[in-house]
Parts: structure tokens; sequence; C-alpha cells
């Protein structure tokens, strides 16, 4: 479990903050050097639960982009369904059945079996 200070250090770190930046964000520094400031947050980066913390918010960060990348896939692929089956100009439906076969590997060239 972490501290209130080291879990809102991990939380400026995965957002993008530098680290010498999140250290100062969490922490009072007022009567610290710059040096000192990136000397601690070196060391709390190090520390072993704050970089496990950071590696389980870096990997859920990572699991949300990828599932909103499948969304957005799933819906141009609805989309171009929709314009390729529905009543519509035919040349968008054909582009659309283009883009769809293309999609599922329908024009890549098979290769010949030697004989």
């Amino acid at each position: 479990m972490l501290t209130a200070k080291q879990e809102n250090f991990v939380e400026l770190l995965t957002q993008g903050t530098c680290q010498s930046s999140a250290y100062r964000g969490a922490y009072n520094t007022q009567n610290m050097s710059d040096k000192t400031v990136w000397e601690e947050a070196s060391r709390l980066r190090k520390h072993p639960k704050v970089s496990t913390r950071i590696l389980e918010l870096e990997n859920e960060k990572e699991a949300r982009r990828r599932l909103q990348a499948v969304s957005r896939e799933e819906r141009v692929l609805n989309e171009l369904e929709k314009i390729a089956f529905g009543d519509g100009p035919v040349a968008g439906k054909l582009k659309a059945m283009e883009l769809l076969g293309k999609h599922i590997g329908f024009f890549t060239p098979k290769k010949e079996s030697a004989v």
C-alpha cells in the first residue's frame, strides 16, 4: 500500500509528468535544490512498491488504449457494412466492399504450390 503522496507521485508520472515535476507535485520541496529533488524523485521511482504501482497503472492505461482501438475499429467496420449492403450509390457500395474485403484478406495474392 502506498502513502497518499507516493500515490500522487505515481499518478503524476503515469500522466506524463517528468519525474522531478511529479515529485514537486506530490511533496513539499520549497527548501530543496533542483539536484536534491531529482535525487529524491529517482530514489522514490526505484522504490519497489512505487515502481510496481507505476507498472500496474501503465498496464491499465495500455489495456484501455487497446480496448478503445478495438471499439473504433468495430465502429468503422460496422459503418462500412451499412454502406456496402445498404441502399446508396453503387460507387460508395463498391468502395466499402473493397475496404471490407481488404480487411479480411480477400485480395491478397494466393501462393501457388509447386508441383
